[in-house]
């Protein structure tokens, strides 16, 4: 069966998302700011500045922004605080192998990601972006459209994001790995974040979230600045097959793991989806409907597991 169209309306699913009627502001190397009712929804960080070492560190990976329902409150992380590789929706690999060369397109080792244009689209943009290689001088060792789109589903739901990704070479294959922790498309929350409230929900009984593979959907529910908000993580079922997914840390990055081979003829695809709510959410009814419109299927609500986020090891004490 093929994915339910964006606007098409079924009385027994509650999360159908409708079209959002948002503006999209394009501020050249800068940022593209989603505007719904005057307020600034989410914002995709398009700059690139090497001047400065500083300001490349700053610069070197776009990334999108997203806000409450009110447009005031910021959700995620931009540069800077711990990790700074961290930043909102992102994708990335540790491990791109091209030319028996292999690249960190994670944290940014030795080549950024460059955006080169922005196509505004009916409900929200394309963005046209360079992998670079060793150097600025290299072609790009991957070369990426990247599109979100942007709707606004029915309750608990206040905000949807949905991306779509295309990754190629200009000739030969890449490998594209790298680790749960350090590849894939991720969702970090602000650094702000309360991780000692972090928690996650799967669909399944008794899931061992290090282990299993090919999950449908991740919630996050995490707070920020006493605000507790919900995150679900949607997973096309065209999305390559063994991915892994990282849900289990306190400061809330969290996200799919694929892995392959891109070549020209045949980009490296993923398609996620993000589902904002405002509150603590743990509707599994609700989850699962969101996911049944999303790619197509009709499955019935399953069991849940629920897990507070790792904490992280006291430190030993030093040595006198």
């Amino acid at each position: 069966m093929r994915p339910l169209p964006l606007a098409f309306a079924l009385s027994t699913l509650l999360c159908v998302s409708q079209a959002l009627a948002a503006d999209i502001k394009v501020t050249p190397n800068e940022a593209v700011d989603v505007v719904q009712d005057g307020k600034t929804v989410a914002r995709f960080m398009t700059a690139h500045d090497v001047s400065t070492p500083a300001k490349r560190l700053e610069t070197y990976k776009p990334y999108l922004h997203v806000f409450d329902a009110s447009g005031a409150l910021r959700l995620t992380k931009g540069p800077g605080f711990e990790y700074t590789h961290h930043r909102g929706i992102m994708v990335g690999f540790m491990k791109i192998t091209v030319d028996g060369k292999t690249y960190d397109r994670w944290h940014m080792v030795k080549g950024d990601q460059v955006v080169t244009a922005i196509n505004p689209t009916a409900d929200g943009f394309v963005a046209s972006i360079d992998w670079q290689g060793a150097t600025a001088q290299d072609k790009p060792i991957l070369t990426e459209e990247r599109a979100f789109k942007f709707s606004k589903p029915a309750a608990p739901f206040y905000f949807g994001i949905e991306l779509t990704t295309a990754l190629k070479p200009d000739h030969g294959e890449a490998k594209i790995d790298g680790d749960p922790e350090h590849a894939g498309a991720q969702f970090r929350p602000s650094e702000k974040i309360e991780g000692a409230k972090t928690t996650y929900v799967y669909p399944g009984k008794d899931v061992l979230i290090h282990k299993v593979r090919d999950l449908t959907w991740v919630a996050e529910v995490f707070t920020i600045e006493g605000k507790t908000f919900t995150a679900l993580l949607l997973n096309h079922p065209s999305n390559p097959k063994d991915t892994a997914f990282s849900a289990y840390r306190d400061y809330g990055r969290f996200g799919a793991f694929p892995k392959g081979v891109a070549t020209p003829e045949a980009p490296f695809k993923l398609h996620y989806k993000w589902l904002l709510a405002e509150g603590d959410v743990r509707d599994a009814a609700a989850f699962q409907q969101a996911y049944n419109a999303f790619a197509g299927t009709n499955e019935p609500t399953p069991a849940v597991t629920v897990m507070l986020a790792e904490q992280p090891k006291p430190k030993a004490p030093a040595k006198k």
